[in-house]
C-alpha cells in the first residue's frame, strides 16, 4: 500500500471495521442465545453457530490492518471514540424499535390473568362511561358475598348493591381505551409496546442529559434487553408504561418544561399510585433545575405551579373516583394499606430484590450506585469544579423512593415481581452507564470504544439469555389457553352456561361470553345449593377448571358434595401447555350410570371428537 493512502481507501476501510465490530455484536448475541432461525416466504434463515461470524469478522479486521496499517486503525478507533456521542442516537433509537417490535411480535396480544384482564376489560368499560357495572343476579344469590363470587379477578364488589367494580388504577386502561377509540379493539394491545419504546428512549434522552450520548445509549440497549423488562413490555400490564411516563416526566424537568412534565408524571401517578411520592422527588428537582441567584423567585414559583398542576388534577380525578368505586377517596382497589404493607416484609423484600436483581443483570448493574464516587474522584484529577447541582442526587434519589415505595409491600416468591421496580432500573442503568464510561477512559484511547462495546455486548446477551430462560418469548403460548377456553365456550356451550371458575373467570367473559363465578368464594357446603340456584334461574351451570385448579376444587368442595369429587370425564379439554377442562354437572350421574360421556380435545380450537 501507498504512505498516504487514496481518501477513499480511509472510507473503505471504516466501512469494513464497522461491519467488523456489528459481525461481532451479533457473535456476542448468537453465543448468548442460541442463534435463531428466521423463515421468509420460502427461504430459512439459521444462525446458531457464531464462529463463521467471528472468523468473518477476524477476516474484515484483517483486510482493514492491510488497507491502512495498524497505526490508521488506530486511529480510526481514536476518532470513533471522540465522535461517540454522534453515533448513539442510531444505536439508542434501534434499541427503541427492537422493544417495540418484540412487545408487537412476541407479545400475548391476550387479555388472560387477572392484570391484563383487568386492564383490558377496564378499558372497554371506559369506553361505555365510569367502569361500575351492575349484576342482578347476585343480588339474588342466596349466599354469603354473593357479589365477591359475581366478581372475577381484577375486580371486587362495589359500593352499592350488586355492583362490581375494578380492581386496578384507572392510567392505563384510560389511555388503552383512547387507543381503542382511534385503532380499535385490537389498539388496546398497541399501548405497552409502544410506551416500552417511548421508555427507551427517553432512558436515552435522560442519559444524554446528565451523564452524555453514550451512557444513555449504552443504558437504552441494556433497558431494551433486560430480563424483566421484556417479560413485561409483552404484556398488557402497567409497570412498562408507567416506567415510561416517570422516564419522561425526568428527562422534561430536566429540560425546563415542567408543564408536560406534569402531566406526564400525572399519567404516572393514574397508573400507579402508590408511585405517587415521586412526584414531590421531581417537584424538588424543578425548583433545583431553575433555581439561580439572578431569577426572580416569581419565575421558580411559576415553574413549580405549572408542574404541580396536573398532578393536583391527576390526584383529584383518582380521589373522586376511588370514592365512586370503594366509597372513600383513599381507599382503593387493593384493600386496605395496613393488609398489604407492613415492617416485618422489608427485610424479606430486600433479600428478594437483591437476589432477583443480582441474578438477572449481573452484579454489575449495581456499580451504578458508585456514581457520586466516580464523577467525584473525575473531577479531582481534571480539576474542574463540582457543578452547582451534582446530576446523580436527583437519580439516587429517584431511586430510593422507588425501592423505599416496595419494601413494605407484600412479598412474592416469583422474579417476575422484581417488575415493581422497573421505574427504577434505567436510571441505575444510566449511572452504571455513567461509571463505565468513567472507567473506560483509564485504557488507551484506542482500546475504549472496544471495550465499552464489548461490555455492552456481552451484558445484553447474557440479558437476552436470561429472559428466554425465564419464558419471557414464550408467554404468548402460555397465554394463549384463555382464548382456546373462550373460543370453547362461546362456540360450544349454550347462551345460558354460567361458569365456575377462578383463573378463567374473566377471560371467559371476554371471549366466551358467558357467565362466570368464582367457586372460590363459595361457602365449601355451598356447591350443591348454587348449581340449584342457578339451574331455578334457568341458567346451566358448568365447571371451568384449569388442570393445576382441580386439586383446590376437589379440597374446598368433596367433603360436602359429590360434584366435588369430579369424578366423570369433562365435555371438553383445551389449551396447551395448560389444559382447561369443562365439567358438567349433569354428566355425573349418566357417566356412573354407565353411558359414555365423549370429551372434546383440541389446544388450537379446532375441538375434535375423541
Amino acid at each position: 500500500m501507498p504512505e498516504a493512502p487514496h481518501p477513499a481507501f480511509c472510507v473503505v476501510r471504516r466501512v469494513v471495521l464497522a461491519i467488523a465490530a456489528c459481525e461481532l455484536a451479533f457473535v456476542v448475541f448468537v453465543a448468548g442465545t442460541g442463534g435463531f432461525s428466521w423463515a421468509i416466504g420460502g427461504v430459512v434463515l439459521r444462525v446458531h453457530e457464531p464462529w463463521r461470524l467471528l472468523g468473518s469478522a477476524f477476516l474484515l479486521i484483517g483486510i482493514a490492518l492491510w488497507l491502512g496499517g495498524a497505526g490508521a486503525v488506530k486511529g480510526d478507533l481514536e476518532r470513533a471514540w471522540d465522535e461517540r456521542d454522534r453515533c448513539a442516537r442510531w444505536l439508542a433509537a434501534a434499541a427503541a424499535v427492537t422493544a417495540l417490535l418484540t412487545g408487537l411480535l412476541r407479545g400475548t396480544w391476550t387479555a388472560g390473568s387477572a392484570d391484563s384482564y383487568g386492564y383490558v376489560s377496564q378499558s372497554m368499560l371506559w369506553l361505555k362511561g365510569v367502569p361500575v357495572q351492575i349484576d342482578a343476579l347476585a343480588q339474588r344469590a342466596p349466599w354469603p358475598l354473593a357479589e365477591w363470587s359475581f366478581s372475577p379477578l381484577g375486580y371486587k364488589p362495589g359500593v352499592d348493591a350488586g355492583a362490581i367494580v375494578p380492581t386496578y388504577p384507572p392510567g392505563l386502561p384510560l389511555t388503552m381505551a383512547g387507543a381503542a377509540s382511534i385503532g380499535g379493539t385490537e389498539a388496546v394491545y398497541w399501548v405497552v409496546p409502544a410506551l416500552g419504546a417511548a421508555a427507551v428512549w427517553a432512558t436515552y434522552l435522560l442519559g444524554r442529559r446528565y451523564a452524555g450520548g453514550a451512557a444513555g445509549a449504552a443504558a437504552a440497549v441494556l433497558l431494551s434487553a433486560s430480563p424483566v423488562f421484556l417479560y413485561q413490555v409483552v404484556q398488557p400490564m402497567s409497570d412498562v408504561p408507567v416506567t415510561a411516563w416517570w422516564l419522561l416526566s425526568m428527562w422534561l424537568v430536566a429540560r425546563g418544561r415542567p408543564a408536560i412534565a406534569g402531566l406526564c408524571a400525572a399519567a404516572a401517578v393514574l397508573t400507579r399510585p402508590n408511585l405517587a411520592p415521586l412526584a414531590a422527588w421531581l417537584m424538588a428537582g424543578v425548583v433545583v433545575h431553575e433555581w439561580q441567584p439572578s431569577r426572580r423567585p416569581v419565575a421558580l414559583w411559576r415553574d413549580a405551579v405549572a408542574f404541580a398542576a396536573p398532578v393536583t388534577l391527576g390526584l383529584g380525578f383518582l380521589f373522586w373516583l376511588n370514592a365512586k368505586l370503594y366509597g372513600s377517596p383513599f381507599a382503593s382497589g387493593y384493600g386496605a394499606a395496613s393488609s398489604l404493607f407492613a415492617v416485618a416484609n422489608i427485610p424479606v423484600n430486600i433479600g428478594h430484590y437483591t437476589r432477583w436483581l443480582v441474578e438477572t443483570h449481573t452484579p454489575l448493574v449495581l456499580i451504578g450506585l458508585a456514581a457520586p464516587l466516580t464523577a467525584g474522584i473525575e473531577r479531582q484529577r481534571s480539576g474542574t469544579p463540582a457543578p452547582t447541582t451534582a446530576p446523580w442526587w436527583l437519580g439516587l434519589g429517584f431511586i430510593a423512593v422507588v425501592i423505599g415505595s416496595y419494601l413494605p409491600y407484600s412479598s412474592f416468591e416469583e422474579w417476575w415481581y422484581l417488575r415493581f421496580l422497573l421505574p427504577a432500573l434505567p436510571v441505575l442503568l444510566i449511572l452504571a452507564g455513567a461509571v463505565l464510561l468513567r472507567v473506560s477512559t483509564l485504557l488507551p484511547k484506542a482500546a475504549r470504544l472496544v471495550a465499552l462495546l464489548a461490555v455492552l455486548g456481552l451484558l445484553a446477551t447474557r440479558y437476552i439469555a436470561v429472559a428466554d430462560a425465564r419464558s419471557a418469548f414464550d408467554l404468548a403460548r402460555l397465554e394463549s389457553r384463555y382464548v382456546a377456553a373462550g373460543t370453547f365456550a362461546a362456540r360450544s356451550l349454550p347462551p345460558n352456561a354460567v361458569l365456575l371458575s377462578v383463573q378463567q373467570s374473566g377471560p371467559l367473559r371476554m371471549y366466551g361470553h358467558r357467565m362466570t363465578v368464582r367457586f372460590d368464594h363459595l361457602e365449601p357446603q355451598g356447591l350443591d345449593s348454587a348449581v340449584r340456584f342457578f339451574e331455578g334461574e334457568g341458567y346451566q351451570p358448568y365447571f371451568a377448571l384449569e388442570a393445576w385448579e382441580e386439586t383446590q376444587f376437589r379440597n374446598r368442595f368433596s367433603r360436602s358434595s359429590p360434584l366435588g369429587l369430579l369424578d366423570w370425564p369433562p365435555v371438553a379439554e383445551v389449551g396447551n401447555p395448560v389444559k382447561v377442562r369443562f365439567y358438567d354437572p349433569r354428566d355425573r350421574q349418566r357417566f356412573l350410570a354407565g353411558e359414555r360421556v365423549t370429551t372434546t380435545r383440541d389446544p388450537r380450537g379446532r375441538f375434535e371428537r375423541q
